[in-house]
């Protein structure tokens, strides 16, 4: 990545940035996604991003009171695709009644909502290498576990919307 921040308050100032244009991303895209499936998935992307500027903002705060050792990371907590499917299993015979409405729009915002998740997560990687708290560091490697694990949610979402009958098939719902 080109001109990658080189101090903690700049990472996150950065941080923040991308998590909030995320969460703009998915909150905008809910609303025009016409797949309820899709529109489920968007939702909770958007309140993920929320979630992490909280933290990254609590970061930031214990930094400018020089008191990150009290910060705690937690543990990652990533949504795992199963548990998403699982939740909105009711959703998805909706979904493929849905699919003849569907047009390109849905998949050209999984594909933007994939690249935003592949560029937070190399993003959160590189932070993690730099930063030298041993906290600040696991807090990031949570945040790119994370990101790939919504990378791979959205990528088996546009599996989905591609082809339902081979999605039902490959996952085993």
């Amino acid at each position: 990545m080109k001109n990658f921040p080189t101090n903690l308050e700049e990472i996150l100032k950065k941080s923040i940035e991308l998590e909030e244009h995320g969460h703009k991303f998915y909150s905008e895209s809910a609303k025009k996604i016409k797949n309820s499936l899709g529109k489920q998935m968007l939702l909770r992307l958007a309140k993920d991003e929320t979630h992490h500027i909280e933290r990254i903002k609590e970061i930031y705060a214990a930094l400018a009171d020089n008191r990150v050792e009290h910060f705690e990371p937690g543990e990652a907590n990533p949504v795992q695709f199963d548990e998403v499917f699982g939740r909105m299993r009711s959703q998805l015979e909706e979904a493929v009644e849905e699919l003849n409405e569907t047009n390109v729009d849905d998949e050209e915002i999984i594909n933007i909502a994939l690249e935003l998740e592949h560029h937070g997560h190399f993003f959160y990687e590189e932070a993690a290498k730099q930063a030298t708290d041993l906290k600040v560091k696991k807090f990031y490697q949570n945040l790119a576990e994370e990101e790939r694990v919504h990378y791979e949610v959205l990528r088996k979402t546009k599996d989905y919307l591609q082809n339902p009958a081979m999605f039902f098939g490959s996952v085993g719902l």
